[in-house]
């Protein structure tokens, strides 16, 4: 790990500390931030001064997030000003605080800003259950569990679902759009770091297979168990002008062959005693 990586991961341990600490007093840490951000204005650091943009834009945001945790929806604001980009979550911050101070037509011109970015639709949802629009919030939820099928995993889904769920229950519309934080600890997918350990071995493991070894040029994960709910992994490979597909036991990293023209699902012996007698 260079310098500089190891001067981000330190302020993110330090940035999560920061985090668990404001639960019990959002004040208090507003103060605090603020001599973080007097403190970084003296870092002379070499290392440190190559991530101080970065790190200041941080600490300015978990300030605008504490403030609008507390009710100071203009003094957010103001936080989130020091941030360039306003779109994806930067959006939604401002739209989050417009929303509390009634100002709907400029909520709204940050909502149309958001562009692809995680909890898009869920933060259009909220807009719209907040302008008191039950039934386009519920087409935008449902659009967005339909369009978005591969991450269910995924913790804006399934706040969506939940969205979902209570809307058709008759349950009181939300009067705020969600204020995405920037918490480092925070897991947008619970379940991706296992996924990630199981693809980086199964990608092992697929090297390992002699046929996939002359002129390998790609493998890729086409079905994940996290997405389908099926007990394999479809993997595709392409070598040369061949292309092989195997499904991959999510526990055992049992390895088959499968062919996805007729169907057929074999085991790697079978497949290739085929090869031999031609078939």
């Amino acid at each position: 790990m260079d310098k500089v990586s190891n001067e981000y991961r330190k302020f993110d341990i330090e940035l999560i500390k920061l985090y668990k600490k404001s639960e019990n007093n959002p004040k208090d840490m507003i103060t605090i931030i603020d001599s973080f951000l007097v403190n970084s204005r003296n870092k002379t650091d070499k290392y440190r001064t190559q991530i101080k943009p970065q790190t200041d834009q941080s600490l300015h945001y978990f300030k605008a997030e504490l403030l609008y945790k507390i009710g100071k929806y203009k003094e957010s604001i103001g936080e989130l000003n020091f941030e360039k980009n306003k779109t994806g979550n930067i959006a939604i911050a401002y739209a989050a605080n417009y929303i509390k101070l009634k100002d709907y037509k400029t909520a709204k011109s940050f909502i149309d800003s958001i562009g692809n970015s995680n909890g898009n639709y869920y933060a259009i949802g909220n807009y719209y259950e907040s302008i008191g629009d039950k039934t386009s919030a519920l087409k935008t939820y449902k659009y967005n569990l339909e369009d978005d099928k591969s991450r269910k995993h995924f913790i804006y889904y399934q706040w969506t679902e939940k969205r979902v769920a209570d809307l058709e229950k008759n349950k009181p519309l939300l009067n705020e759009v969600f204020f995405p934080t920037r918490n480092p600890s925070f897991e947008i997918c619970k379940i991706c770091n296992v996924d990630n350990k199981i693809r980086q071995k199964i990608m092992t493991l697929m090297m390992e297979i002699p046929e996939n070894q002359k002129d390998w040029s790609s493998t890729s994960v086409i079905e994940s168990p996290f997405d389908t709910g099926k007990n394999y992994y479809w993997i595709k490979v392409n070598a040369g002008n061949k292309e092989f597909n195997y499904y991959v036991e999510q526990k055992t990293f049992e390895i088959k062959y499968f062919n996805p023209k007729n169907k057929t699902l074999i085991t790697l012996e079978e497949w290739r005693k085929r090869k031999q007698n031609g078939f």
